[in-house]
């Protein structure tokens, strides 16, 4: 009776420790276990913009919802009308489909005063000739809203990867320095991200789930001049950065 008790109580005891053992695992630091040192990279490159995208918004309110329809429909076609005229092709155009909402006298009184119609449009311009042309008329039509321009190269991809390769390189200079200074050297690579800044160490290398985010192209304030109140930026500023983690050795 007493070596049935006995067992019984040390096979609970091992069942408890292998429990706390794998509780302890599971909830383990998820960095590295290994000497390691992290670093960021940085790279920038100033360069002219050779094209633009210009969203904004077609939107129209009527007492009738056909009303309010119409007249997006109209501003629509005088749009295509235009923008043709400036050499913009129907491929560098896009439009959603358009929107139709009532609206309500108030918050508590749901009494319908009205319609509004809407339609969100993007226009790619590969040519910057014709920029300030294509914003001045936005800027004119009484149904046109939000108007937002953004300027971008059409060698944006040659670009990034030479500065991905700069980034690189900043990184492990820094880290040759940074291990210098404490007497140790970098090793191996252990982990690359391009995440903008580091936020969660063990979120940017794949320990955790964390969303990666690119480094972002960024206007200059730096305008030129222009015989219009619109301007164009002289250059636009890419950028990447990478983060690296080093294995490091005495």
């Amino acid at each position: 009776m007493k070596l049935t008790i006995l067992t019984t109580a040390l096979t609970t005891a091992l069942t408890t420790a292998l429990s706390l053992g794998l509780s302890t695992a599971v909830q383990a630091s998820p960095l590295p276990d290994f000497p390691f040192i992290t670093v960021s990279g940085e790279a920038r490159l100033d360069v002219v913009p050779d094209k633009a995208r210009i969203q904004f918004v077609i939107r129209h309110t009527a007492a009738k919802a056909d009303a309010a329809t119409e007249a997006v429909y109209k501003q629509g076609r005088d749009l295509m009308q235009f923008l043709a005229a400036q050499g913009v092709t129907e491929a560098d155009i896009d439009a959603a489909q358009i929107n139709k909402e009532a609206l309500y006298k108030d918050y508590n009184d749901r009494t319908i005063t009205g319609y509004e119609a809407s339609q969100p449009i993007t226009v790619t311009l590969n040519q910057l000739g014709n920029y300030v042309a294509v914003m001045d008329y936005l800027f004119k039509q009484p149904q046109i809203f939000s108007i937002q321009g953004s300027f971008d190269s059409s060698q944006r991809e040659q670009h990034e990867l030479e500065l991905s390769e700069q980034a690189g390189a900043d990184a492990r200079r820094r880290a040759t320095h940074l291990a210098a200074a404490q007497g140790v050297k970098i090793s191996s690579v252990f982990a690359i991200s391009d995440s903008a800044g580091w936020g969660a160490l063990a979120g940017d290398f794949g320990f955790a789930g964390s969303a990666v985010s690119f480094g972002a192209m960024r206007k200059n304030a730096e305008m030129a001049d222009s015989s219009a109140n619109l301007v164009l930026p002289r250059h636009i500023t890419l950028q990447k950065s990478v983060n690296v983690i080093y294995k490091i050795k005495p």
